[in-house]
């Protein structure tokens, strides 16, 4: 039963690593040539000079404080702090879109902005990212007290970074820190 058990754990931590850094991936590539938003480079979205993409007059302007040419938050809507440790955030991170939540659920046990939230096609993983200039031993301390009621494991997930991890009935639960700033998976059990 527990082998069988640590199975459900380990499938369940893979999926939630892969749902992470899968969308990580997928958004993050481009085709080679010049980063997205390059400046100075005509037709690129960075391009600053007016009438261009990214300069005065030229689509996406917001000089009157308006979303992006197409209506989405722009990245003046992200949390500065929030820019460097998740730079694909695109637009304000509400914790109210991540239903597996349990409720009473704690809050971060460090200081820390809500940058991103995310979920797969079928709602069976979410996740939330957050910012903190805690360190990597104040983020897991904190949640290892925070989710005390939750019998918490410290362990290494799948490439060798120190986690969080605990379960609350078909609820797998972890945390991971990374530069800047940590991410709280939350996986259902599909077994």
């Amino acid at each position: 039963m527990r082998a069988g058990r640590r199975r459900s754990r380990a499938v369940a931590v893979a999926w939630a690593l892969l749902a992470v850094a899968g969308t990580t991936l997928v958004t993050g590539c481009d085709d080679g040539g010049e980063p997205p938003g390059a400046r100075g480079v005509p037709g690129n979205a960075g391009d600053d000079t007016p009438g261009g993409p990214g300069g005065p007059g030229g689509p996406g302007d917001d000089a009157d404080g308006a979303d992006g040419a197409d209506g989405a938050p722009d990245a003046g809507d992200v949390p500065e702090e929030c820019r460097e440790p998740f730079p694909l955030a695109f637009g304000p991170a509400d914790l109210d879109d991540i239903a597996l939540l349990p409720d009473g659920f704690p809050d971060p046990p460090v200081p820390a902005t809500l940058c991103l939230t995310d979920e797969t096609f079928d709602g069976t993983q979410e996740s939330a990212s957050y910012a903190t200039s805690a360190s990597e031993e104040e983020v897991l301390a904190g949640y290892e007290a925070a989710l005390a009621d939750l019998s918490p494991v410290r362990e290494q997930d799948g490439v060798g970074r120190p986690v969080v991890s605990a379960s609350d009935g078909d609820l797998f639960i972890q945390v991971t820190p990374r530069p800047g700033g940590f991410v709280l998976a939350l996986a259902l059990s599909t077994g």
